[in-house]
């Protein structure tokens, strides 16, 4: 029997609940196995909607989840190998200022519009598929357009704004999505949904090295785009959700009272920073391995391809720690391997093999910090249970937007520093922006200190989350 303290909230509960689906990520596992906290003309009853957490049709639907992941990201991880031709090649080698904002442009408005295509999808969840269907045709205009650019103002606003207006559009669903297609195993899912980076960032590189070489940056542009279009579009039909939608021209209510919460700053301080430094090694070591080791260009793709796979890792053990360990335990993990690596490799990295195990501890420890996010949704609704987790998702993803935005002009102005008078990598030109790296990913570690609000039930911890401790003891 569940506790009667928690009976004498269930309507509290009952009161956040879409489609019979617990808003709060916590709450959300013990729902699915307390039938008390589950409309019962909803999902226990409606034989027709499949179940969570396993079964084909979920499994299928995180598969094209993570084809389509990789799809979107895969270009704008592999941009290293982009700024490195489009710095010594025509039309774009006499305008070598701002070719690296390029890149974190388009990484850094994917992440920064999401918070708006998530309020836009969580407002009118009817139009989720049109707006899916619309972040594709932004893409495949970006790409094109960005195929007759002339000069690197013109790359911003196709391959860097266009394009990341685009993919905010088409990958937001997939989190109101995926919430509701894994609840005990949401750290797992999402860490395999964002695993499928990881595996884009791996295979792009060294297709666009290729073709880059082979056909030049307009040819190349136009074949990604027809090929992403063709790819995607089935998986549309895979992505879709559990739940039947809402009546058309249901418009459901916004809730941002998490902002007033602490503990969602904390955290978000920490991951912002963290943005600043995370996108510049994929941006600058194809440039620093050939510049700087003389190594060949396809080695310098093949550097960005190791360092996105060894991410696939990374995301799947981070997401795997985050449901078994404390959220601030596992971003401290992925903030101090990330500064080690980072101080201790990456700064005296004057040969190939230090450069590629760089590569690879980077990846891994770096590349599962935004695994975290699903752990810091969970404490965040601790004071704000009602909070959705896509709507979270999406602060948090713009958190990193603004650090990539901005790591773009920061980046080249640490250039500009010139050599330190030090051993190692810190005596070149690179130097600064190796410590610059590394110091951010330390600060990464900054939510960490949200966990010293919860010292002890009866002084810090909410009703709510007493509640749900409780209901969890009781239906194990």
């Amino acid at each position: 029997m569940v506790p009667s303290r928690v009976q004498s909230r269930s309507d509290t509960y009952d009161s956040i609940t879409t489609n019979g689906r617990l808003r709060s990520s916590r709450a959300s596992s013990a729902s699915s196995q307390t039938p008390l906290l589950v409309s019962q003309n909803q999902e226990t009853s409606d034989s027709a909607i499949p179940p969570a957490d396993y079964g084909k049709a979920a499994w299928l639907f995180l598969a094209g989840c993570f084809l389509t992941e990789g799809l979107i990201w895969g270009l704008p991880f592999s941009y290293g190998v982009f700024q490195q031709y489009y710095s010594t090649q025509p039309p774009f080698s006499s305008q070598p200022h701002n070719i690296a904002a390029v890149g974190t442009t388009t990484t850094g408005v994917i992440y920064f519009v999401s918070p708006v295509a998530v309020l836009a999808l969580q407002r009118w969840p009817y139009r989720r598929l049109l707006i899916t269907v619309l972040g594709l045709a932004l893409i495949v205009i970006g790409l094109i357009s960005a195929s007759f650019a002339t000069c690197v103002s013109d790359l911003i606003v196709s391959q860097g704004v266009l394009y990341g207006i685009g993919g905010a559009l088409l990958y937001n669903p997939f989190v109101f999505y995926l919430d509701e297609w894994f609840i005990a195993r949401k750290g797992l899912a999402f860490g395999i949904l964002w695993a499928g980076t990881g595996i884009g960032g791996m295979v792009v590189p060294v297709v666009m090295e290729r073709s880059l070489g082979k056909y030049g940056f307009r040819t190349t542009l136009r074949m990604w785009a027809v090929a992403v279009f063709v790819l995607i579009t089935p998986l549309i039909y895979l992505v879709k959700p559990r739940l039947p939608p809402p009546p058309k021209g249901t418009l459901r209510p916004l809730n941002l009272r998490f902002f007033r919460t602490g503990m969602f700053w904390i955290l978000q301080v920490g991951n912002t920073i963290e943005g600043f430094g995370y996108f510049m090694p994929s941006i600058y070591l194809p440039t620093y391995a050939s510049t700087l080791l003389n190594l060949s260009s396809l080695h310098s793709a093949l550097l960005v391809s190791v360092l996105n796979l060894s991410s696939v890792a990374g995301t799947i053990l981070i997401g795997y720690l985050t449901d078994h360990l404390h959220p601030t335990s596992v971003i401290l993990i992925s903030a101090l391997g990330s500064a080690l690596s980072v101080f201790l490799i990456w700064g005296f990295a004057l040969s190939m093999p230090l450069i590629y195990i760089f590569a690879l501890i980077y990846g891994i420890f770096a590349g599962g910090y935004a695994a975290t996010w699903t752990g810091c949704v969970s404490e965040i609704q601790r004071d704000a249970i009602e909070a959705e987790t896509g709507v979270v998702l999406g602060m948090m993803a713009a958190g990193r937007g603004l650090g990539a935005v901005m790591s773009g002009p920061v980046s080249e102005t640490l250039l500009g520093y010139g050599s330190w008078n030090l051993k190692g990598a810190y005596g070149n030109e690179y130097g600064t922006l190796i410590f610059f790296t590394g110091i951010t990913a330390v600060l990464g570690g900054f939510g960490a200190l949200s966990r010293l609000r919860f010292r002890g039930v009866d002084e810090h911890e909410t009703m709510s989350t007493m509640d749900i401790r409780a209901l969890h003891e009781e239906t194990r």
